[in-house]
């Protein structure tokens, strides 16, 4: 299964635009326009944050293979290797207690699962980069304005400029995801990068609304294809199959994000 790209080969590339219905627009200071599509052709550069390797194919594994065929080029950018994740390793591992060389070890395993999984949605490992920041750790970082790790964001934004941005939502009820949304827009701001920005909701607080947005249409092989690079996630599926497996749906939805530069 890994290391197989089973979906979304055909080119010639083509320019695709995802439309999407009304929005509603905040006004700030010095903030881009709400963007009302998701428009991939050769050259754009999309970039996805994922805070854990999975989120790569939860959240967008059929918009990577929809910039694929567009010829757009993709960067994943993982934050964490998802290394403090005890439940699905005492399950998996038949322990209960965890040390820091098992969760280096779960680590490992995680960042190869995410390997697997973008080569399965037709990409290469040199599409990604790891930032290997401890699980759990992003939003504590943020709220002490960590300067290290802020660094390590805006070096790979001016590494690679993205056109369009995929984020976290700051609704998420995650903490890493919340940190990695936080992080990314103080990154833009220190870069001055204007990309358009979605962000994409994984944990959704029982008291907030489902995510709403540019609807991104998977054809049944785009979904077989989301669905295989999931299923790379073998740590995750022991414990969270169903609900894993769900996101391999028809759609994917993203929210415009405005940015706001001070």
């Amino acid at each position: 299964m890994a290391g197989q790209h089973t979906g979304c080969k055909p080119v010639p590339h083509k320019k695709i635009l995802i439309q999407t219905g009304s929005m509603l627009c905040h006004h700030f200071i010095m903030q881009s326009p709400t963007p009302s599509s998701l428009t991939l052709s050769p050259g754009r550069r999309l970039t996805v944050l994922a805070p854990h390797p999975d989120d790569e194919s939860l959240a967008a594994g059929g918009l990577i293979q929809h910039a694929i065929a567009a010829g757009a080029e993709v960067r994943v950018i993982f934050a964490t290797d998802g290394d403090n994740n005890p439940w699905p390793q005492r399950w998996v591992e038949r322990r209960w207690f965890i040390d820091a060389d098992c969760r280096r070890r779960w680590g490992a395993m995680r960042r190869a699962e995410g390997k697997r999984a973008i080569e399965v949605l037709g990409l290469t490992e040199e599409n990604a980069v790891f930032f290997g920041i401890p699980d759990t750790e992003l939003l504590p970082r943020w709220r002490k304005r960590d300067s290290a790790t802020l660094a390590t964001f805006v070096d790979e934004f001016k590494s690679f400029p993205p056109d369009i941005l995929i984020t976290p939502s700051s609704q998420d009820g995650h903490p890493d995801h919340l940190g990695m949304f936080h992080f990314a827009q103080e990154a833009l701001a220190q870069t001055l990068l204007d990309p358009t920005q979605f962000t994409y909701l994984i944990h959704r607080r029982w008291f907030h609304p489902h995510a709403t947005g540019v609807s991104i249409n998977l054809t049944s092989q785009q979904q077989a294809t989301k669905l295989e690079a999931i299923l790379c996630h073998e740590t995750q599926i022991k414990l969270s199959r169903g609900r894993f497996c769900s996101y391999a749906g028809p759609e994917e939805i993203f929210t415009p994000e405005p940015i706001t530069h001070p």
